[in-house]
């Protein structure tokens, strides 16, 4: 087998797996239990996003708490440090090659942002990250450039006048708290006080995606993270997903990771969680 076309190294007890590709550096790093990082100076701006644990960022004026499914755009010179929870912490960040790049001007103000494509996209990043294949460089830096584009729309969403309604936010967590629930249309705009059709045409102008396969990409990335450090079976994650059968799981897996579920355990369990 080739070996990924990433590097992966260690400095002061973190794992790091990292590349280069086109305009980004990507890298996923593995923090210990209780690690805490001393306050620093970023010289370069970056996106940051949780795969596994807690981490607390801590600020001149503020702290954020950050976990799965949160992310954070950290611009140049936001001075800072961090503690990381009992269990550590698994981090994916994106951030441009040099100051002068075109994508700097993703990350021009700190933003925490909560789940949505990221997650999903993020997931997918780290497993090309230790993909063997010659086409994983193009599949990364393409993940990655997705990544931003979402990131670039959270952040529009999120200034004056252009905030999504409450009870869309209210739909996509409910979506999320029970992914493991066949969630129907009309059972979910019942619950948030909208008509089906009212919330279909919200949910897709603002995420980009139908309720349902917003819904599908949740389950996928939540067998994702088990598949990354569970040792259930595939057919046990397939049906704790909401899937048919192993097969259908198997299927959709593929089509939208780009390898099978057994392929991308391996791949993402090359190291443990705490890099050992």
């Amino acid at each position: 087998m080739r070996p990924s076309f990433a590097t992966a190294s260690e400095e002061d007890g973190v794992a790091v797996t990292s590349a280069e590709v086109g305009e980004l550096a990507l890298s996923e790093l593995r923090f210990p239990q209780l690690y805490v990082q001393a306050p620093f100076d970023p010289q370069l701006p970056y996106l940051a996003i949780v795969l596994e644990g807690v981490l607390v960022k801590s600020f001149r004026r503020r702290s954020l708490e950050l976990g799965p499914a949160c992310a954070l755009t950290m611009p140049a010179g936001a001075i800072h440090g961090a503690r990381f929870g009992s269990d550590g912490a698994r981090i994916l960040i994106v951030r441009p090659r040099g100051a002068g790049e075109r994508v700097s001007g993703c990350f021009d103000r700190l933003l925490e942002l909560r789940g949505q494509e990221l997650t999903w996209l993020a997931w997918r990043l780290a497993a090309e990250l230790r993909a063997s294949d010659a086409a994983a460089p193009l599949a990364a830096e393409g993940l990655a450039l997705e990544l931003l584009a979402a990131t670039t729309r959270e952040a529009d969403d999120d200034g004056p006048g252009r905030r999504r309604p409450a009870w869309l936010g209210e739909a996509e967590e409910l979506l999320r708290e029970r992914l493991h629930d066949r969630l129907g249309l009309g059972e979910l705009a019942e619950a948030v006080g909208v008509n089906p059709a009212q919330l279909a045409r919200a949910f897709r102008r603002h995420y980009g995606l139908s309720v349902g396969e917003y819904g599908r990409r949740l389950r996928l990335a939540w067998a994702a993270k088990e598949l990354a450090r569970d040792d259930s079976t595939l057919a046990e994650i397939a049906a704790s997903a909401g899937f048919a059968d192993q097969s259908h799981f198997t299927r959709a897996f593929k089509q939208h990771v780009g390898s099978t579920p057994a392929r991308y355990r391996e791949q993402t369990r090359s190291r443990s969680f705490h890099g050992r």
